[in-house]
């Protein structure tokens, strides 16, 4: 009886702790997990129409506080057409810096192209925190297009990538 309350009970603290977001403008369901913040910009009928200073289009930022730099996970929604577009190659001053070596990956919602690499900011023109890039396959014509990253100079451990990851898989299209 006891092993049962007491799964009743971290059931539901997980629960009121987690939060699932419907966005209808991005046509995505995302459920934002204990330390993590989430923060939709941009348009809601168009997705290149205004944005924030990450960029002039619509998207989610997730972000989480680390002891070792600041954990974030930036969502752009992408209209069929769009991918060419060089903002979303963006993330406010700091430019992805484009690799040849992709990876193929899927997770129980996407298939994606990855990609390893750094940023690169362009106010200071110096190398910036490392960084992947997921581009998903498209989806009812648009895709989506994920960075992530964390506020620290060194090398992404495989600890930092999995919490990263982690966040990513709680991201589905609707």
């Amino acid at each position: 009886m006891k092993k049962i309350l007491l799964f009743i009970l971290v059931c539901a603290s997980f629960i009121a702790i987690s939060q699932t977001v419907k966005s209808k403008s991005l046509k995505l369901k995302y459920t934002t997990p204990e330390g993590w913040t989430a923060t939709e910009f941009g348009g809601t009928l168009n997705w290149d129409e205004s944005g924030n200073e990450m960029c002039r289009c619509s998207g989610v930022a997730f972000s989480k506080p680390h002891k070792n730099g600041k954990y974030n996970v930036v969502v752009y929604a992408v209209p069929n057409g769009g991918l060419d577009s060089a903002k979303r190659e963006f993330v406010g001053p700091l430019h992805f810096v484009n690799v040849e070596k992709i990876e193929k990956t899927t997770n129980k919602s996407f298939s994606f192209e990855r990609r390893r690499s750094n940023f690169m900011n362009v106010k200071t023109n110096t190398p910036s925190y490392n960084c992947i890039r997921y581009i998903s396959k498209p989806i009812d014509g648009h895709c989506y297009l994920i960075y992530v990253w964390q506020e620290n100079m060194n090398l992404l451990n495989s600890t930092t990538e999995k919490e990263l990851n982690e966040m990513v898989n709680l991201i589905e299209p609707l």
